[in-house]
This record gives C-alpha cells, structure tokens and sequence, in this order.
C-alpha cells in the first residue's frame, strides 16, 4: 500500500517540483523586470531635473534680455549686461557712476541674498571695483517678508519690476554711491 502511495504522489511531486522551478524562473524575471524599471525611473528623474535647470536658464536669459530692451528703451542713461560666469550676480548695470549687480529669481530665497553678497567679490575682482549697489529682481514680484528683512540686514535691495529696479538705480545715484573704488 505504502508503494501504492508513493506511486500514485511520484506524478505530483514531479508537477510540484517543475511550479516550483517554473515559479522561481517568474520571480527572477520579475525581480529583473523592477531592477530595469527602478534604473529607468532614476535616469527620467535625472533628465527631468536637467530639463527642469535648464527651463529656469532659459526663462532667466529671456527675463535678462527682457531687462536690456527696457533700459534701451526706457533708462538708456544705464547699460545692462549678462553676468558671463557661473559665480557671481545674474547682471550687471552701469550708469551714471554706478555699479549694480542684480541677480534674477523668480521668488526670492536667502540663498539668492547670499549669493549676491558673495558674488559682490568676484565682481570687483573682475570690474575692478565693488558695486555699489545690489539688488535682487524677483520677476514675479512675489518677495517672502523674511527674505524682504534678510536682504534689508545685508544690505541688498529688491526690485519687484523694471520700473521699481530703476528708481532704485537713480536713488542710489543721487546719493552718490557711485564714488567708491
């Protein structure tokens, strides 16, 4: 009977063993599938983020050159160029004595405040004098009030609009700023 038994399960086992193989051959595909689908998410996060810096350079150039046709038009008295390098402010106006490095954002953070400051340096570096005026242009004139009191403590000025960032040039002409070296 113990024969009997063992005869009758030996198709069984056999059926049991190939799922089990069969079974083990999916979850390997499987697991596969989820290690090629994860790289695939890491890689369009990577490009998104790529993408995503290089909208906000392209939107930043358009709000710079936006700038420059303004002043062409309406403060011809100030030239305004685009910052060259990496470090430093966005721009760079001169008129009427005076040096202004702006750095351009959106909605102003303590990091463009520090920026700005930080960059002051290498603007002398290269201009051969500090400028004597900072100012952060948020072109969506949106301005957090503690971003508003940050900047004010550290001495940068923010401009909501090209009109606004004008009379902050001429203010600061007026008081002579434009003298130091």
């Amino acid at each position: 009977m113990a024969a009997d038994v063992e005869k009758a399960l030996a198709p069984t086992l056999s059926d049991l063993t190939k799922r089990i193989r069969e079974q083990g051959r999916s979850i390997d595909k499987l697991t596969a599938d989820v290690e090629a689908l994860r790289k695939s998410l890491e890689l369009e996060v990577h490009m998104r983020s790529d993408v995503g810096a290089l909208e906000r350079e392209v939107v930043k150039l358009r709000v710079v050159n936006g700038l420059a046709s303004w002043f062409k038009k309406h403060g011809p008295e100030y030239r305004v160029y685009d910052w060259p390098m990496e470090k430093g402010p966005d721009l760079i106006i001169e008129g009427k004595g005076i040096l202004t490095a702006v750095e351009v954002t959106v909605r102003p953070k303590m990091k463009d405040v520090n920026r700005l400051t930080a960059g002051a340096g290498i603007v002398k570096l290269e201009c051969g004098r500090k400028p004597d005026l900072l100012v952060i242009y948020s072109y969506s004139g949106e301005v957090p009030e503690r971003v508003a009191q940050y900047a004010t403590k550290r001495g940068v000025k923010i401009a909501r609009g090209p009109r606004e960032l004008k009379e902050l040039l001429n203010e600061a002409a007026k008081a002579g700023e434009g003298t130091s070296t």
